[in-house]
């Protein structure tokens, strides 16, 4: 299960952090967002940030979330690596 971590700012607010983990479910990808401190561990009562989105790669799934963040915020940075869980 891929993890990213992306670091996101808009206007003049303080930096917020968005875990995307994208998983494998039956027949194709998915891909969900959620908001996490700046080591990826998951804020606690953390919802989805975005719909949870679908595609044929993993690739593909993990783009359309991370369009919606480009679309969203300002500025959009990955976090560090993408780490396996």
């Amino acid at each position: 299960m891929p993890f990213h971590l992306y670091r996101v700012v808009s206007g003049g607010s303080a930096p917020r952090w968005f875990g995307v983990r994208v998983v494998y479910d039956e027949d194709r990808w998915v891909s969900t967002c959620r908001e996490v401190d700046a080591n990826g561990d998951e804020k606690p009562g953390a919802t989805a940030v975005a719909p949870t989105f679908y595609g044929v790669t993993a690739e593909q799934a993990h783009r359309r979330m991370l369009d919606v963040l480009e679309n969203t915020y300002d500025e959009v940075t990955p976090g560090g690596a993408e780490v396996p869980t």
